[in-house]
C-alpha cells in the first residue's frame, strides 16, 4: 500500500519529539500542527494502513499504535517499529538497534540453563544490555522497555530498578523472531503473527491483509525532519548551507521520481561538498578519520558511502560505447547511510553555531 505525503508527514510529526526528547507527543499538539496547515490530522491518522483488526491489541499492527476515534487530545500517540520502514531517522536510532536488542534477547533465551524440575526466569537488564552491545545509545536503552511493551508479538514484563535502570523478563515469545536479521524481517514476521491472532480472536470479522510496507511510492531520500533541522541551523552558523540544502531537495525530488542517474550524481555531490565541516579536505578522510558519535555504526555508514563513489564515478564518467550500462535505484546506497552522515554533520554545525571559532 502506498503512503501519501500527508501520511508520511504525520509519522514525521509524531517521531520528531520522541527522537528529540524521548517523549511521545500529545495528540492535541499533533492536531495543532496540521490545523495550521489546514489539514485534518484525525482523518490522516485513521487512513494509515494496518494489518489484522483494531482489537484486541495483539491482532492488529501498523505504523502507529491503534487509537479509537475520536482521539483524546491529552492522549499520547506512538509509533511502532514498523515506522522505521518509512521514517529513516527512526530506523537509524531505534529500528536497527531494536533488531540488535531482539537478537540479544533471543541469544539469552536459547542459552538458558537446562533444568528438569524448574523453569528458570531469564532477565534482560539495562546495564547488561549496554555492556553486551556497547554501540547502543543510552537514549535507545532508556526507551527500549516502552518499545517492547507496544510490539504485539513480544510478551515481556518488567520494572524500573532505580536510577533509570530497568529489567525485563525474556519469554519464549522471542523465539518467533529467530530468523529476523533486519527491520524488514521483523515487520514481516510481526504482521504474520498478528494476522494469525486476528483469525483466532475474530474469525468472523474481515481481516485486512494488506502488508504494512512503504509500497511502490518512495519516501524522500533525505529525511524531511532532518532537512528541516539543517534549514533551521543554517541561520545560526557561519557555514553556508545553501548549496547543501539545494542538493538535498533535488536528491529527494529525483529519488521519489525514480531517477537513479540523477540520484547517484547528487549523492556524490553531497559527499564531495561536506568534508570541510568535518575538518577534512576530502570524503575519504571523513570516512577514515572522523570520530563519529556512534563510532561503529556511523563509521560503517560512512565507509559504505565511500564505496559508493565508484558507482557514482561510473554514472558521471563512463563514456558512451557499444554496450548498455545499467544503473538502477537498487544501486544507490540505503538512505539511512546518508542520513546518518548528515545527522553527524548537524551535530557539528550546532556546536559551531555557538563557537567563536566558526569559519
Amino acid at each position: 500500500m502506498q503512503l501519501t505525503q500527508d501520511q508520511r508527514s504525520l509519522l514525521d510529526a509524531i517521531a520528531h519529539p520522541w527522537l528529540d526528547h524521548g517523549e511521545w507527543p500529545l495528540w492535541a499538539n499533533v492536531q495543532h500542527y496540521f490545523d495550521m496547515r489546514g489539514q485534518d490530522a484525525d482523518a490522516i491518522f485513521h487512513s494509515l494502513p494496518r494489518v489484522g483488526t483494531q482489537t484486541p491489541f495483539g491482532a492488529g499492527y501498523g505504523f502507529t499504535l491503534p487509537m479509537r476515534a475520536p482521539i483524546d487530545g491529552k492522549d499520547q500517540v506512538r509509533l511502532t517499529v514498523a515506522a522505521s520502514l518509512v521514517v529513516p531517522q527512526v530506523r537509524m536510532v531505534a529500528g536497527e538497534p531494536f533488531v540488535q536488542a531482539l537478537r540479544h534477547m533471543i541469544d539469552l533465551y536459547t542459552s538458558r540453563p537446562m533444568h528438569f524440575n524448574e523453569v528458570p526466569t531469564i532477565i534482560l537488564r539495562s546495564g547488561e544490555l549496554q555492556t553486551a552491545l556497547p554501540n547502543l545509545r543510552p537514549w535507545f536503552v532508556q526507551v527500549l522497555p516502552d518499545m517492547l511493551s507496544n510490539e504485539p508479538g513480544i510478551n515481556t514484563g518488567g520494572s524500573q530498578t532505580g536510577d533509570g535502570a530497568w529489567e525485563r523478563e525474556v519469554t519464549r515469545s522471542v523465539l518467533q523472531f529467530r530468523t529476523v536479521q533486519s527491520v524488514e524481517d521483523y515487520v514481516q514476521k510481526t504482521c504474520e503473527i498478528v494476522l494469525a491472532a486476528a483469525a483466532q480472536y475474530a474469525p468472523a470479522v474481515p481481516v485486512v491483509e494488506e502488508p504494512v510496507t512503504a509500497g511502490p511510492e518512495r519516501a524522500p531520500y533525505v529525511n524531511l525532519a532532518l532537512l528541516k533541522d539543517l534549514e533551521e541551523t543554517a541561520a545560526k552558523t557561519t557555514w553556508k548551507l545553501h548549496k547543501l540544502l539545494d542538493l538535498c531537495r533535488e536528491l529527494n525530488d529525483n529519488y521519489v521520481a525514480g531517477n537513479p542517474y540523477a540520484c547517484a550524481a547528487l549523492i556524490r555531490a553531497v559527499l564531495d561538498h561536506v568534508p570541510p565541516v568535518f575538518g577534512q579536505k576530502g570524503y575519504a578522510s571523513v570516512a577514515s578519520q572522523h570520530p563519529f558519535t556512534m563510532q561503529k555504526t556511523d563509521k560503517d555508514h560512512a565507509k559504505k558511502l565511500l564505496d559508493f563513489k565508484s558507482v557514482a564515478d561510473d554514472v558521471m564518467h563512463r563514456p558512451i560505447g557499444p554496450s548498455v550500462p545499467v544503473i538502477g535505484m537498487g544501486d544507490l546506497p540505503e538512505p539511512v547511510r546518508l542520513n546518518a552522515l548528515l545527522q553527524e554533520m548537524l551535530t557539528i554545525l550546532r556546536a559551531s553555531a555557538t563557537s567563536p571559532a566558526s569559519p
